[in-house]
């Protein structure tokens, strides 16, 4: 390793107290996602004043106003992303001939029952080599990472020979995606890290996939809601052919057999029965559902339309009737970045010199690295430290927190890896 790395990854050793409350102070701010609207512009504050002290160029800027995001076809209607809006801080290094983006979302999942945290969801706690909170791993670590990494190679007297966007961006939870696909159409970049990523692992290939609904309802008035259960279970009979093909595309898929993807290749969130008091509107119901895929869109449409054939064809003689499958996300692509790839391999060497241990590439769970693949750049990867998301802990969890010591890993990996990718113009100053 480098003397100038070993000054950088110095830094943050002596400064993760820092690490940390920036990472606490982020966690205090409830920027909850509501579908339809989310209250990321609460982040703007400490984001903004954070990336000034960088002396970055900095910009906040609301995704539907971005040039081409309204026509693309990754843009997803009635997400409020004409008031939530996206965070950046731009390094432009003189004589620059490529650009990379560290990236990481704002929002967060609402906290549920706060009797079942046994810390204050948005108390950033710090305690037992924890960090504790609504968004702790899941994803504002990479926001306080992506901070810091700059800080300390800018303290150390460095300066980078290409350009670095700090981007923080919103509405990723729940299949969003507007946040992401306006930063890929903004700022054009050759290399982009997504930090919302988990394990400590590379994920370069993007898990395709989609959340949805279907509906029921009787054609007659019922005093029972016994047909529309029948009918809810018909559904879950006939998708059975449609399950059983997900899980087989994972099991052979090399990027996500034997990982929590292939388990969670389809999960069904539940029927309901009614939406009125007991007694009263026992005539319709509906069943959610979210499945991952290594399919196109077109073959996953065409395999529920012959589910809804079938489901269709029973219902006749049930007196129930269905406006079939509607989406709840955006469709989530399947792409990949290859393993030999320069962007990769660089940031799987960084996070190993960081931690002094093996990396892992893996693939990713739904997120918005289908988005920045797609509409951003084919060098885009996800590396970060999100907790399972069936973890003590973990993602959209009770308790949800971040691993002090991984954190800071993942920091110094960051910096390492924008040395490197970047390259050191000059030292300013010895460090």
């Amino acid at each position: 390793m480098k003397e100038i790395e070993k000054a950088v990854l110095s830094y943050i050793d002596e400064h993760t107290d820092e690490l940390d409350n920036l990472l606490s102070e982020l966690i205090k701010i409830p920027s909850v996602n509501y579908i339809s609207h989310g209250k990321e512009e609460k982040c703007e504050d400490l984001i903004m004043e954070e990336y000034r002290k960088l002396e970055l160029e900095t910009e906040k800027y609301y995704p539907d106003n971005t040039p081409g995001v309204l026509k693309s076809t990754g843009y997803l209607p009635g997400r409020g992303t004409d008031k939530r809006p996206n965070f950046c801080g731009v390094y432009k290094a003189p004589g620059a001939t490529k650009r990379v983006m560290i990236a990481a979302h704002t929002d967060v999942m609402p906290i549920g029952d706060p009797d079942k945290w046994s810390v204050d969801p948005f108390g950033g706690v710090i305690k037992d080599g924890r960090i504790y909170g609504r968004g702790a791993n899941d994803n504002k670590f990479g926001i306080a990472s992506a901070i810091m990494a700059f800080k300390a190679i800018k303290e150390c007297g460095i300066q980078l020979e290409n350009d670095v966007v700090l981007e923080s961006y919103c509405d990723e939870e729940y299949g969003g995606g507007n946040g992401a696909l306006a930063a890929s159409l903004k700022h054009k970049c050759d290399a982009i890290i997504n930090t919302d990523g988990g394990n400590y692992e590379i994920w370069s290939c993007s898990m395709g996939g989609q959340v949805m609904e279907i509906k029921v309802s009787a054609l007659e008035p019922q005093d029972s809601s016994a047909p529309v259960i029948d009918a809810l279970l018909v559904i879950r009979e006939e998708l059975g052919e449609f399950i059983e093909s997900r899980y087989a595309e994972l099991k052979a898929d090399p990027y996500f057999a034997g990982t929590d993807m292939e388990r969670s290749a389809f999960r069904l969130f539940g029927f309901l029965v009614g939406e009125g008091d007991m007694g009263t509107n026992l005539d319709s119901g509906k069943l959610s559902f979210a499945f991952y895929t290594n399919k196109p869109q077109d073959g996953i449409k065409a395999e529920l339309d012959q589910a809804l054939n079938r489901i269709n064809a029973r219902f006749a003689s049930m007196g129930m009737k269905t406006e079939g499958f509607v989406p709840m996300t955006r469709f989530f692509h399947y792409l990949c970045l290859p393993d030999e790839n320069e962007t990769l391999q660089t940031m799987k060497k960084a996070a190993e010199d960081a931690a002094d241990r093996d990396v892992k590439i893996s693939g990713a769970c739904l997120s918005d690295l289908s988005i920045f693949l797609k509409y951003g750049t084919p060098e885009s990867l996800n590396f970060g430290v999100i907790r399972d998301f069936k973890l003590y802990g973990g993602a959209h969890q009770y308790d949800e927190f971040v691993d002090q010591k991984e954190f800071h890993d993942h920091c110094k990996a960051i910096a390492l890896f924008l040395l490197r990718w970047c390259s050191v113009h000059k030292i300013n100053k010895e460090g």
